[in-house]
C-alpha cells in the first residue's frame, strides 16, 4: 500500500502519532518516529504473532473499538477487509458520487486505520447500491470472482482467527452484509483447499485459520440470541495508560471519520462487551485467540529472536532509545537467518522500524514539483538525519529508472513556501561523491543531502486508483495485477531506496518520492506525487439540457443549439495545441477546433457551439486536446478534505447530453441546500432562476416571489435549523407557494415535522432501478403538468428508485407513484402531494439526486412538473 510499503510498522508509527499529535491536514508525511511511549508498546508488540482478520461488505461496517483493542490492546495484527469500497452510498459532506466517492471512502477507511492500528483490504466487488438480496448481491458481484478474492486475502494475510460482521441469516439488514457473511464462510474452507483457486499458489500458500466467529451485535432480533456455549464475549473497554484513552474512545475517533456517511460516533467509556457466535473451526471457550500461540515458538529457530526483543525490553530506557540498538541489530541478523516466511518477513520490517525510531531516523524525498508527466525529468532532494548519539551510516541511496543520486554541498532545504508549484531552493550537488556508492557518516543531527535528476518513462502509468484503470464489469473492478487485488491503494508513483548502515547491519527502507510546501496557515503541508497527462480538460456541466417544446405546440422543426463551454488546463509545463468537441452522430459543434496555447499550470475557458440531433434522448458528448503529437482526453478531479490526503481521479472528458420534450412553468426558485447537491444547476438548465438561501434568508427574506421553494437531499438532516424554520416555510405554502422537499433520512426529530399534515420519513426505499412504477392518480396534475408522463419515463433510471419513502402519512396527502422491490409489499411514499391553503407541498423520496446529473430524461420532465406552477 502507497506510503506504507516500508514496514507494516510504518503504518502503527502513523496510527500512534495520529493519536498523540493531531494535525490540522491528513498528510502522506514520510513516517516520524515513535515516541518513547510507544517504542515501548512497539517492543511488546514485535514478540506477538498472532492475527485476526474482520470482514464486512461496506466502509463503514468495521468495528473500530474491537479492532483498537485487537492490535493497540493485544497487540495483534488485525486488519479489515471491506468487500465494496463504498461507491454506491451518498455523500454529506460534498459532490463526489460514483469512482470519485469510492475513492473518498476508501482514503476515510485508511485515516480510521491510521487511528486504530489496523490495517486495510478490499474486493474487487463494486457497491452498485442497496440490495435486499444476497442472491442479488452475488450474482451482480460474480459469486466466485469475489469468494477468489476472499481466499486471496486470507492466504496473503494468514489469520488466525477471521470476525464475520454480520451474520448469513436476514439479521444484517441488507443483502451485501448477508452476502459478505456467505462469502467468508465458503473462503473459511476453500483458502485451505489447494484446488480452490490454484492461480493464486504462485504469490502465496494454502491457509486453514484456527476459527471463524460472527461479531453479534449487541441486541439482535427477537428468537436469534445464541445460548452462552455457542459464543464467547470479551470486553474491549480496557484503559490504556500509555496512550490515555480507552479502545471504545480510540474506536469512536477512528469511525467518525467516515466523515462523508454522517458516522459520527461518540467516544465511549468503560465495559463494552463483544459477543463472538461460533461458525466454523475450532471452538473457542473462553477466548477469541483460544489455542493460538501468540509468540514465536510457532516459528522454528524463533527461540533466539524472542529472547533478544525481550532483553531490549527489558532494557529500554525511554530517555536514551538508541541505546537498545545493539540488542536490535542482532535480533535483526537473527531474524534475517530464519527461514523465509511470510510472517517473518513482516515482523522484520516491523523491527526495522523499530530501529529506525531509536535512532530518531529522518528519511524523506523531496520532489521538486508536485505534478510530473510521462518522460519527464523529475529533480528529487533526498534528506536523511540522525537524532541520536549512536553513529552509523548511509550506506547507499538508490533511485529508480536508473537514476544516480550525489551528495549535495549544503544542508536539506527548506520546505517550499507558498502555494503548491513553488520550486525549492536550489541545492548545490557533489558529483564527486555519488550517493550510491559512497557510504556517508551520519553524525548527530545533521542532515545529509543527496540530489538527483530522475527521467521519467515515457510509459510511465498516470496517477489512477488501481481498481479504476480498467472498465469495470457489472458488478465487480478489474485489475490486471492479481497481486494488487487486496490492496487499498496505490504503491508510490516514484520511490527511492535508502540502505542505512546499523554497526554492521544494513537495512534497506523504501521512501516514497512526495512533494512538500509550507502553507501560510497550516505550516509543513505534504502530497503524494502525481503523474498527470500534461493537459486535461473538463466540461463547464456534467448535463446539457436541449430541451425542445412537446410536437403539439411546435409549429415548425425546432433546431436547438446550446453554448458549451470546455476548460483545458496545462498541469505542469507550456501546452500548445487544439482542442475539439466529438459530437454523438446526428449532432453538430462548432467550430470544428480550436487553437491552446497555455503558460504552465494555465487554464483557458473554450466556447463551442452544439446543434442538438439524432433520435435518442440521452447521448454523450466527448472532448480531447491534441497536444505534442499525443492525444489526451482525461477529466482531471481532485478530492480534497482535511481528514484524507489529496487524492487525484482521472476519468473521461464526458458530459451527458439530454435531448426531450420539455416545459416549464414559473421563474424565479428559491434552493435550500443539502450536502452534496447538483440539483440546482439542472434547474438553471430549464430556464429558471435560482437563488441559493442560507438559514438567515429563509427566515427574513420575502418568500413570495418564488414560485416555488426547493430544498436538497438531506437539507433537513444537515440544516437542523430548518426545522424550526418550516412553519415560515408552510405560511409560505398556506399563501400560494410550492415546496418540494427532497428526501431526508429518518430521524425521530423529523417526525410529523415535515409538511402541513402528519408524515413520517422511513427506511423503505426500492432499491431495483427498473421496477415497475405504477400510476395510482394519472390524471394527477404531476403527471400531466406541464409534462405529461409515461411509463417511457421510467426507463433508463440509475441505482435506485428511491430511498427514505414516507411511512405512514396523513390521508390528506395524494400518494401518486407506487413500486416495489420483488417480493415486498407496495410502496406508495415515493411521492406525495397535497394542497394547503393556496399553495402546494410536495415530499420526494424518488432519487432524483443520481438521476438528474446521469442525464435520465423522464427524470428531468418529472422533476420539471414538480416545481412548475399548475397553472
Amino acid at each position: 500500500m502507497r506510503r506504507l510499503l516500508t514496514s507494516l510498522a510504518a503504518a502503527v508509527a502513523l496510527a500512534f502519532c495520529a493519536l498523540v499529535l493531531p494535525r490540522a491536514y491528513a498528510d502522506p508525511r514520510p513516517p516520524g518516529p515513535l515516541n518513547a511511549a510507544e517504542l515501548r508498546v512497539a517492543l511488546r508488540r514485535l514478540q506477538v504473532t498472532g492475527s485476526v482478520l474482520y470482514v464486512g461488505a461496506h466502509p463503514d461496517d468495521d468495528n473500530t473499538s474491537l479492532l483498537a483493542y485487537l492490535a493497540r490492546g493485544r497487540l495483534l495484527r488485525a486488519a479489515y477487509l471491506s468487500l465494496t469500497r463504498g461507491d454506491g452510498g451518498q455523500n454529506i459532506l460534498g459532490g463526489e458520487q460514483g469512482d470519485a466517492l469510492g475513492v473518498l471512502r476508501t482514503q476515510e477507511l485508511l485515516a480510521s486505520r491510521r487511528l486504530d492500528g489496523a490495517e486495510q483490504y478490499f474486493t474487487r466487488a463494486l457497491d452498485y447500491g442497496f440490495s435486499k438480496s444476497s442472491d442479488e448481491a452475488l450474482a451482480i458481484w460474480g459469486h466466485e470472482r469475489i469468494l477468489a478474492d476472499v481466499v486471496w486475502v486470507i492466504r496473503r494475510f494468514r489469520p488466525d482467527v477471521i470476525v464475520d460482521r454480520f451474520g448469513t441469516d436476514a439479521s444484517g439488514g441488507h443483502g451485501h452484509h448477508t452476502a459478505a457473511a456467505i462469502l467468508t464462510g465458503e473462503a473459511f474452507r476453500a483458502a485451505a483447499d489447494s484446488t480452490r483457486f490454484p492461480e493464486q499458489l504462485k504469490y502465496v500458500t494454502t491457509w486453514q485459520a484456527k476459527r471463524l466467529v460472527w461479531n453479534r451485535f449487541a441486541s439482535g432480533p427477537a428468537g436469534q440470541t445464541p445460548g452462552p456455549e455457542q459464543r464467547v464475549t470479551l470486553d474491549a473497554g480496557a484503559y490504556d495508560p500509555a496512550l490515555g484513552l480507552s479502545y471504545p474512545e480510540i474506536g469512536g475517533r477512528a469511525r467518525s471519520l467516515n466523515r462523508s456517511q454522517g458516522t459520527g460516533t461518540r467516544e465511549r467509556r468503560g465495559p463494552v462487551l463483544e459477543s463472538f457466535v461460533h461458525r466454523d473451526g475450532e471452538p473457542a471457550e473462553r477466548d477469541l485467540l483460544d489455542g493460538v500461540d501468540p509468540g514465536w515458538s510457532r516459528v522454528g529457530g524463533g527461540a533466539t529472536v524472542e529472547g533478544l526483543l525481550r532483553d531490549a525490553e527489558r532494557q529500554f530506557d525511554p530517555d536514551h532509545p538508541s541505546a537498545i540498538l545493539p540488542i536490535l541489530v542482532r535480533a535483526h541478523a537473527a531474524m534475517a537467518a530464519l527461514p523465509r516466511d511470510p510472517l517473518v518477513s513482516r515482523k522484520l520490517r516491523e523491527l526495522e522500524d523499530v530501529m529506525r525510531s531509536c535512532a530518531g531516523l529522518w528519511l524523506e524525498a523531496i520532489a521538486q514539483t508536485p505534478t510530473v508527466s510521462p518522460g519527464d525529468s523529475l529533480r528529487v532532494t533526498f534528506t536523511a538525519i540522525n537524532r541520536s548519539p549512536s553513529p552509523f551510516a548511509l550506506a547507499r541511496i538508490e533511485l529508480p529508472f536508473g537514476a544516480r543520486a550525489f551528495y549535495a554541498a549544503g544542508a536539506a532545504p527548506a520546505a517550499t513556501p507558498g502555494p503548491p508549484g513553488s520550486p525549492p531552493a536550489p541545492v548545490a550537488a557533489d558529483s564527486s561523491a555519488p550517493a550510491d556508492r559512497t557510504p556517508r557518516p551520519l553524525p548527530a543531527n545533521q542532515p545529509v543531502v543527496a540530489v538527483g535528476s530522475i527521467l521519467l518513462p515515457t510509459d510511465l502509468p498516470f496517477t489512477q486508483p488501481d481498481w479504476l484503470r480498467e472498465r469495470p464489469l457489472a458488478g465487480s473492478f478489474q485489475i490486471a495485477d492479481p497481486r494488487r487485488i487486496a490492496e487499498a491503494e496505490n504503491a508510490p508513483a516514484v520511490a527511492a531506496r535508502a540502505t542505512v548502515d546499523f554497526a554492521g547491519e544494513p537495512v534497506t527502507f523504501e521512501v516514497p518520492v512526495v512533494y512538500r510546501w509550507t502553507d501560510r496557515v497550516y505550516g509543513d503541508r505534504y502530497r503524494d506525487l502525481e503523474v498527470l497527462p500534461p493537459v486535461t480538460c473538463r466540461f463547464d456541466q456534467g448535463v446539457y439540457l436541449f430541451a425542445q417544446p412537446p410536437p403539439r405546440k411546435a409549429r415548425l422543426p425546432v433546431q436547438i443549439v446550446r453554448e458549451v463551454r470546455l476548460a483545458v488546463q496545462s498541469t505542469r509545463g507550456p501546452v500548445t495545441g487544439v482542442a475539439r468537441l466529438l459530437p454523438p452522430a446526428g449532432w453538430r459543434a462548432e467550430p470544428a477546433e480550436i487553437p491552446v496555447t497555455l503558460a504552465a499550470g494555465a487554464e483557458e475557458i473554450l466556447s463551442f457551439r452544439v446543434t442538438a440531433g439524432g433520435r435518442a434522448e440521452a447521448e454523450t458528448l466527448r472532448a480531447e486536446v491534441e497536444a505534442g503529437g499525443r492525444t489526451y482526453s482525461s477529466r482531471l478531479e481532485r478530492i480534497d478534505y482535511p481528514h484524507v490526503p489529496i487524492q487525484a481521479l482521472l476519468s473521461p472528458c464526458e458530459a451527458n447530453l439530454v435531448h426531450v420534450d420539455l416545459e416549464r412553468r414559473g421563474e424565479q426558485i428559491a434552493y435550500l441546500m443539502g450536502p452534496g447537491d447538483d440539483v440546482p444547476v439542472a434547474l438553471r438548465q430549464m430556464g429558471f432562476r435560482v437563488t441559493l438561501l442560507d438559514d438567515d434568508e429563509v427566515e427574513s427574506a420575502d418568500l413570495s416571489r418564488f414560485s416555488c421553494v426547493v430544498a436538497g437531499v438531506r437539507a433537513y438532516n444537515t440544516r437542523p435549523r430548518l426545522r424550526v424554520l418550516e412553519p415560515r416555510l408552510l405560511d409560505y405554502v398556506k399563501n400560494g407557494g410550492r415546496l418540494v422537499v427532497q428526501y431526508c433520512t429518518p430521524e425521530d426529530a423529523l417526525k410529523d415535522r415535515l409538511g402541513p399534515w402528519p408524515l413520517t420519513i422511513s427506511r423503505d426505499r426500492v432499491a431495483v432501478e427498473e421496477a415497475e412504477m405504477r400510476f395510482l392518480a394519472p390524471a394527477h396534475p404531476l403527471l400531466n403538468v406541464p409534462n405529461q408522463i409515461t411509463a417511457r419515463d421510467f426507463g433508463g433510471w440509475v441505482q435506485e428508485r428511491g430511498l427514505s419513502y414516507a411511512n405512514p402519512w396523513d390521508p390528506r396527502y395524494d400518494a401518486v407513484l407506487s413500486a416495489n422491490d420483488p417480493g415486498e409489499p407496495p410502496r406508495d411514499g415515493g411521492l406525495l402531494y397535497t394542497k394547503y391553503g393556496q399553495g402546494v407541498f410536495i415530499y420526494t423520496g424518488l432519487a432524483f439526486f443520481r438521476q438528474l446529473p446521469a442525464g435520465v430524461p423522464g427524470a428531468w420532465r418529472l422533476f420539471a412538473n414538480l416545481v412548475s406552477a399548475e397553472r
